[in-house]
């Protein structure tokens, strides 16, 4: 049973990514390097399905389903999880979980190796690999902070954010090469092979049995999850702002129909603009050393919130321009898609210094024995606020435009925030160096 490693103070100032996490702790370097490689092939498999959808149904709704249709049980498997990554041994929960949802994408290669054309089959096994990679992620999270001390976990977090800028900058463009090349089969099949990198990274973890009093049943253990969170002001205002920043507007479900017919350029296009957003979250990750020098979270969880919901306004402004051009010729589009794209590079470099910040305060303010449960109420914003938040944008986009969920849902976040955050003085006082959940 490993227990949290003593704490210290960073040893210097620094501008570029701290990498101490990585050259310090064997299990660590480990755990991310497996992650990385596996979740490469999870973003190729997220965009290939959006693509299949949409190449069987022309709809862009029918592409926001696909996570839509995982939303509702995500949230009770997040919160179900979050309760066993506090009662059993959380490295063979990980473990569990990763082989699930290995054989739920060996399932859809399999479906598209036999040219299957089975819409339900694509639903129902995205939803298995999404449960179980929501599953995994939440007792992953729970882990990272039994392997590093305290003053650390603001460069790994960063280093997640790298993982994430990675995974989502190679994994589209990776689909798009591999759909281009050799269709839907071989994208889901580089995916197989890359997803067995997971199973590297947790099966070589030590034993991270739970660290508190005896255990009690389920539903007790649950309930007591509630009751932290009902006291715990701070953790409930950082997730209210992610759920606010995940739900008013999810441009990723735009981008097939973006490709497909209102800017062209089909997969290509649709693997540049993701990887937009990627970018700067690799970006921010790069040049993060100072963020753990940053005293106040609070404070720089709001102001990065609001930065990234003025973001996500004006990329819905750059399309709603593009739409009003009356003849956009062959040099407006490609202009167009490069200038979205940088918008879309400040959302990502937005999104992950706040996430960066939210993670270091949920896994430094909340004790051992209730992160489990913690980090699946995080979850539960997480993965299901993108998925509720890409019904929406679907919809709006197919009753209205494609640039209107991202403007209006850009505008109303940034009130939202505002609104929710000007007389929260508790929140902007958090101090990092002396956590108060």
């Amino acid at each position: 049973m490993t227990s949290a490693p003593a704490d210290a103070p960073p040893a210097r100032d620094r501008v570029l990514l701290d990498l101490s996490p990585l050259t310090t702790n064997k299990a660590f370097r480990r755990l991310w390097l497996g992650t990385a490689v596996a979740s490469i092939g999870e973003q190729m498999t997220v965009m290939t399905v959006g693509l299949q959808v949409y190449a069987l149904t022309g709809s862009t709704f029918a592409v926001a389903m696909v996570a839509g249709t995982a939303l509702i049980p995500m949230m009770f498997v997040g919160l179900y999880a979050g309760t066993l990554a506090d009662r059993l041994d959380r490295r063979r929960l990980a473990l569990g979980c990763t082989i699930v949802s290995w054989l739920s994408i060996g399932g859809i290669t399999a479906h598209a190796s036999l040219g299957g054309d089975l819409l339900w089959l694509l639903y129902g096994l995205t939803l298995i690999n999404s449960v179980a990679g929501t599953a995994g992620n939440i007792t992953r999270r729970a882990i990272v902070p039994r392997l590093l001390p305290r003053h650390l976990l603001p460069a790994a977090g960063a280093l997640n954010g790298i993982n994430l800028g990675i995974m989502t900058t190679v994994g589209p463009l990776l689909a798009a090469a591999a759909v281009t090349t050799g269709g839907f089969t071989l994208a889901y099949w580089v995916d197989l092979v890359l997803h067995t990198a997971a199973f590297l990274g947790i099966y070589s973890l030590p034993a991270i049995l739970p660290d508190h009093k005896p255990i009690k049943n389920a539903m007790h253990t649950f309930k007591e999850g509630i009751a932290f969170l009902a006291s715990a002001a701070n953790t409930r205002f950082a997730l209210l702002l992610d759920l606010v920043a995940m739900t008013l507007a999810q441009p990723r479900v735009l981008f097939p129909a973006l490709g497909a017919s209102v800017l062209g350029g089909g997969a290509t296009t649709v693997g540049v603009l993701t990887a937009g957003s990627a970018a700067g979250t690799i970006l921010s990750g790069i040049f993060s050393g100072r963020l753990g020098k940053v005293r106040y979270h609070g404070r720089a969880i709001v102001r990065s919130t609001h930065a990234y919901a003025f973001a996500m306004a004006a990329a819905g402004a750059v399309l709603l321009g593009y739409g009003l051009l009356p003849d956009p010729g062959e040099i407006a589009r490609p202009v167009t898609i490069g200038v979205l794209t940088l918008v879309l590079v400040l959302t990502g470099v937005t999104d992950n210094i706040a996430t960066i910040f939210r993670m270091t305060m949920l896994q430094s303010a909340v004790p051992d024995h209730l992160r489990g449960r913690v980090q699946g109420v995080f979850s539960t914003v997480v993965q299901g606020g993108p998925r509720l938040g890409g019904v929406l944008t679907g919809a709006v986009a197919t009753a209205t435009a494609a640039w209107s969920p991202l403007l209006f849902g850009g505008l109303t976040m940034t009130l939202l925030i505002w609104l929710l955050a000007r007389g929260n003085h508790t929140f902007h006082a958090y101090d990092g160096e002396n956590p108060t959940p």
